[in-house]
């Protein structure tokens, strides 16, 4: 069961996250995905399509490089280095790169049902120059 809630991630990672497939969605989550990011709560699969575009928007170019993934039971733990090229109105091509994003995601008959998600977002804008 683990490994196969591994290949359900690398999926995740590979052809929603980075390939930016929209049409994946109701393939990857459950009805009811529950979300906890540093950006707040994303709820259903109308909250996981927000997710996905508040990062694709600005950065169109983001790739995220699984670095570890470790499962056990229905829980995978995956962490990841986010890189990416701002294309928004504060840092027009300022690229940026934040390792040791971290998830626990729950796999629920091979979909993902809930993610706790934490990444260092004051390293992104300190990168963008937002903040010092």
């Amino acid at each position: 069961m683990s490994e196969q809630n591994k290949a359900v991630v690398r999926r995740l990672f590979d052809d929603h996250w980075n390939a930016k497939d929209e049409a994946l969605l109701s393939e990857m989550f459950a009805p009811t995905i529950s979300l906890n990011t540093p950006d707040g709560l994303y709820t259903g699969l109308k909250g996981a399509m927000a997710l996905l575009q508040s990062y694709a928007t600005p950065f169109p170019d983001f790739h995220l490089a699984i670095d570890d993934l470790i499962a056990e039971g229905d829980k995978v733990v995956v962490k990841w280095t986010f890189t990416g090229t701002h294309s928004g109105p504060l840092a027009v091509g300022r690229r940026v790169k934040v390792p040791s994003c971290i998830a626990i995601y729950r796999i629920e008959a091979g979909k993902i049902a809930e993610g706790a998600m934490a990444w260092n977002k004051y390293e992104l804008l300190r990168q963008l120059g937002v903040v010092g």
